[in-house]
């Protein structure tokens, strides 16, 4: 399953390659951000993503600059049960959605949040993540995707603040840093990411073992050049055991199709789903170490 912002909606150039690349992948689910216009002619775009992956789609307006989502599963091996696409009642500066999925060969449904938190303002990104921080439930098996607009917290790799803040333009810092009491600014603001961590939720390189890969800062042609995390697939501990792999798609190509690059993580269901409440509690104990 993988997790992808498209950029503008995917734009006019970049999109019959995007296309291309998201059909090599032969996905189970996948989030898409950054949906824009994609309401436009029936959504048009949406069914013909859907028709090339051979998935289904589910759709989820956006509250601002019509930054949409969609959420893709490969149906007949996946069903959905119930699907809500907007769990905030509009609270979300973007979107937050809900789907109940149905896994062939796993007992229990599988719900997966799909989201894109707030690109302006670290502090309503941290209200935001109060809305997501109960599907944490160890009982639940349950997956966050989505655009955090946050780095992560294992302080290394693409979690590191940039070397020089005066890469990004002072203008901007209020988008990535805490704001301290005199006014002046701190490090990175990942007090949404915490929040979420501190609810359950496990971050699959931090589970692995492994350097958490970038998946933003490649562009070159934006204003905020330093490799970091943004996007997201996070776990429920009682489905991190599952986990298999985690890996982002990060070549010349995906760098070239725009300014997020693809996480990608593999879960094996077919175990993953009797493991007990007790190996949640150790998932969730390995995920914030």
């Amino acid at each position: 399953m993988g997790s992808y912002n498209v950029m503008d909606g995917g734009g006019d150039d970049r999109w019959p390659a995007q296309l291309e690349m998201l059909a090599s992948q032969n996905l189970d689910i996948l989030g898409i951000q950054e949906a824009k216009h994609w309401d436009r002619r029936g959504r048009a775009r949406m069914h013909q993503l859907a028709e090339t992956l051979g998935m289904q789609a589910l759709f989820a307006p956006s509250q601002h600059h019509g930054c949409h989502l969609v959420l893709l599963y490969r149906w007949p091996r996946i069903h959905c049960l119930a699907c809500e696409p907007d769990i905030s009642c509009g609270t979300f500066h973007h979107a937050a959605s809900r789907a109940q999925l149905a896994v062939e060969g796993v007992e229990e449904s599988l719900t997966v949040i799909h989201t894109h938190l707030h690109p302006f303002s670290p502090g309503v990104r941290l209200t935001e993540a109060g809305w997501l921080t109960e599907y944490a439930d160890p009982d639940r098996l349950s997956m966050i995707i989505g655009d955090l607009n946050t780095g992560g917290l294992s302080n290394t790799g693409a979690d590191l603040d940039p070397d020089d803040w005066d890469l990004v333009p002072a203008h901007l810092h209020s988008r990535h840093r805490l704001v301290l009491a005199d006014g002046t600014y701190g490090g990175s603001d990942r007090r949404a990411i915490s929040a979420l961590i501190a609810a359950g939720y496990v971050d699959p390189p931090q589970y692995l073992g492994i350097t958490p890969p970038r998946t933003a800062g490649h562009w070159g042609r934006g204003s905020e050049p330093w490799n970091r995390r943004s996007d997201y697939i996070l776990l429920s501990p009682r489905l991190a055991p599952a986990l298999r792999s985690h890996d982002v798609l990060d070549t010349p190509e995906t760098q070239r199709l725009g300014d997020h690059l693809i996480p990608i993580v593999s879960l094996d269901l077919t175990t993953g789903h009797r493991w007990t409440s007790s190996d949640a509690g150790r998932a969730a104990q390995d995920g914030a170490a």
